[in-house]
């Protein structure tokens, strides 16, 4: 069962919409109130425009996370060489696609989109337009990866056509944006600045462009297409849903499998969850800690619904307070990461099979990236200096705490100084439950090690706020990984964690390695050199601010009922948590709709009978047309939504026939009158300039 929506503009164009089970998947998007028509909607993604890259906007290319490998996207190709001036130039020739306007997609929409993202702290350089088709990133020295560094090429092609390169500003459709645009041209010098000028000048230009910036952040284009250049653009909005059309002008479109995306409007989680239970969606991405018992019991009673639980990125973690003045001692910190066992206490909260042990040797390092465990791991132990498993051994504990002059009385840990050894772990109010359960555990398993620990709830919006007054021990929060090849600078644990402003350990970052020699971690953490990722490694296995707490489950909920997935795609699945734009593209290009199934049922008479048939035939009829007509710009729109609305009458023929000796092969279709909802993904509707940034450096 389908439906049908008949859409025109004017008195041309006229178009149908055939969504049914059989060429449409299905998403959501919480929306409360909903969004009711066009005259609601704001294209912009600060102000709750559709933000699905690889769908709806599209990268010049990106990175395939479990290999470091990128695809090319709208780039066909690309090049690299250092200018004798230090500049990085990043030469670029682009496909010909097209915005969902028809408009060509052109190098004067990569110099508008780098333009803009300057707003937003997000420029890559200067962009040099050859032609419509061909132009170069000029990315100034000291902001790529020497060409000389090993993983410098992927590093920088993620940097020059992905991070910031999700060309979301038609240049030439000038209606849709020309008063930001040439706002922003007339203060392009002070944009660079605002990106690449010292601490003084990037302070000036930031008041200069303040109005600017929120202009941007704010405006609302008259437009309603032009915005979409990737293989899907909006089409059709209503209460309950937003259509996504195929863009006939995306270079690649013939390969996407869907020809409709639904996204259904939700006020809340729950009618999602609900939804998903029933069949009307029918994928769900989402981390292990945000499922419940009770989801989970709800959505497994459909027997369509497969789940798949895979490995991901990072996980829990717990940041040592280095204002503690025994928490400062590695010795004691090491010891701490021994005294527990880990992975049964998340096992337990999360539940068997939704979280992993956290990988060994703890290092900061993904177990995709075999290579380069092997090669870190080989390194440390020819210097003599191996790297640690932290497996579960309270004994090691006790002789690590005993080297430093701790003591044990009466079953509690006493400091040198004779003082009880006591710690409190921090956790926000806005903490998943199975975090909170963890969290307890974790407490009570340190207390009966013997270091009594309690567990703090702190308002989630207070956080930067504990952050900075630093009364923890232990600041409940996660971390990453030290390096993925092709994601450079995505390592929080050297960054904002141990920098301003969310130094979670208040700690300087100075390590000594074993010959002696000191590095700083936040330093190296913003440099791929070989040379930093090895040092990083060893100083968060040897000398660890943090604990890793276990590995972070994804899980995938997919309704099979009417779509075939490509389950061993374990990389797909991992991409719609982390880096989504290659997944969510070659999703689409990978299912495949089953077709309507059929019986066949055959009857063998021996002899001629005479066969009275009674047939019942249940007819189901009529439509009721609802027309509705809203002028938007002076154009008058058409909707006409056709319902189908069941009359069920019965007829009875009868009819007396002689039938021979033979036999009687019958097919008939059986096709199931539930309507199905396909695919689903959490739809980023961005409201601040932090959402963007973070969302686009997953």
């Amino acid at each position: 069962m389908g439906f049908i929506v008949k859409h025109r503009v004017g008195v041309v164009n006229a178009q149908q919409y055939n969504i049914t089970p059989y060429n449409t998947v299905y998403m959501y998007v919480v929306k409360n109130p909903p969004v009711t028509g066009w005259s609601e909607y704001n294209p912009n993604v600060f102000q709750g425009g559709i933000w699905w890259y690889g769908v709806y906007q599209q990268f010049l290319a990106a990175v395939n996370i479990t290999t470091g490998k990128f695809i090319p996207l709208l780039a066909e190709n690309w090049s690299m060489i250092e200018l004798p001036n230090g500049t990085l130039e990043v030469l670029i020739h682009l496909r010909h696609s097209g915005w969902d306007n028809g408009i060509p997609v052109t190098c004067w929409d990569v110099y508008a989109t780098n333009m803009l993202l300057g707003l937003v702290s997000a420029m890559v350089g200067n962009v040099t337009v050859f032609n419509n088709y061909t132009c170069a990133f000029m990315i100034p020295k000291g902001y790529y990866a020497p060409l000389t560094v090993p993983g410098a090429s992927e590093a920088n092609a993620f940097i020059a056509l992905e991070w910031g390169q999700g060309i979301a500003i038609d240049w030439q459709d000038s209606y849709v944006w020309e008063p930001i645009i040439k706002m922003a041209q007339a203060n392009y010098s002070w944009i660079w600045l605002y990106m690449f000028g010292n601490s003084t000048e990037k302070g000036e230009a930031a008041k200069v462009l303040s109005t600017l910036i929120h202009d941007y952040l704010t405006y609302k284009p008259t437009s309603r297409f032009g915005y979409s250049n990737g293989p899907y653009y909006l089409c059709d909005i209503t209460p309950e849903y937003f259509l996504l059309c195929k863009n006939p002008y995306y270079y690649d479109v013939n390969k996407f499998v869907p020809q409709y995306i639904v996204m259904w409007q939700y006020s809340s989680m729950s009618q999602v969850y609900a939804a998903l239970a029933s069949g009307k969606i029918s994928i769900w991405s989402t981390w292990s800690g945000a499922l419940t018992p009770s989801i989970l019991s709800m959505v497994s009673k459909n027997p369509y619904i497969k789940m798949l639980v895979f490995p991901a990125f990072g996980g829990d973690a717990l940041y040592f307070n280095f204002l503690n003045p025994w928490l400062r001692i590695t010795q004691v910190r090491q010891a701490i990461y021994y005294a527990v066992n880990w992975t049964e206490l998340a096992e337990a909260a999360y539940g068997t099979g939704f979280t992993f042990p956290s990988p060994m040797p703890q290092d900061g390092l993904m177990p995709y990236y075999t290579e380069w465990q092997e090669n870190i791991s080989k390194y440390w132990a020819a210097q003599g200096s191996p790297l640690i498993n932290y497996t579960y051994d309270p004994a090691k504990a006790a002789q690590l705490l005993e080297s430093v002059g701790f003591t044990k009385k009466g079953g509690v840990w006493y400091t040198p100084n004779g003082t009880q050894f006591t710690l409190t772990i921090y956790i926000g109010s806005g903490a998943p439950a199975p975090q909170l359960t963890l969290a307890n555990a974790v407490a009570n398993a340190l207390t009966s090690f013997g270091i009594p620990t309690t567990v703090i709830v702190y308002p989630a919006a207070e956080g930067l706020t504990v952050v900075k007054q630093g009364k923890y021990d232990l600041l409940w929060s996660y971390y990453s990984d030290i390096y993925r090849p092709g994601i450079p600078f995505y390592f929080p644990e050297a960054f904002y964690f141990i920098g301003y402003p969310f130094n979670y350990s208040h700690w300087n970052g100075i390590v000594t390695l074993p010959n002696g020699t000191t590095f700083s971690v936040p330093e190296c953490g913003v440099k791929i050199t070989t040379n930093c990722i090895y040092r990083v490694a060893w100083a968060i296995n040897h000398d660890p601010w943090y604990i890793q707490v276990d590995w972070n489950g994804g899980v995938v909920f997919l309704n099979t009922q009417y779509i075939n997935w490509p389950i061993n795609d374990t990389w797909i699945w991992i991409g719609t948590l982390q880096h989504t734009t290659p997944a969510w593209t070659y999703l689409f290009q990978l299912i495949s709709f089953k077709p309507p199934t059929t019986t066949t049922t055959t009857t063998v008479a021996t002899s001629p009978v005479v066969t009275t048939v009674s047939t019942t035939t249940t007819v189901t009829s009529t439509t009721t047309v609802v027309t509705s007509t809203t002028v938007v710009s002076g154009t008058t729109t058409t909707y006409t939504t056709t319902t189908t609305v069941p009359v069920t009458s019965t007829v009875t023929v009868t009819a007396t026939t002689t039938v021979p000796p033979t036999t009687v092969t019958v097919t008939k279709p059986v096709i199931s009158t539930t309507l199905v909802i396909g695919i689903v993904v959490i739809v980023a509707i961005i409201a601040a300039v932090a959402a963007l940034i973070a969302l686009r450096r997953r």
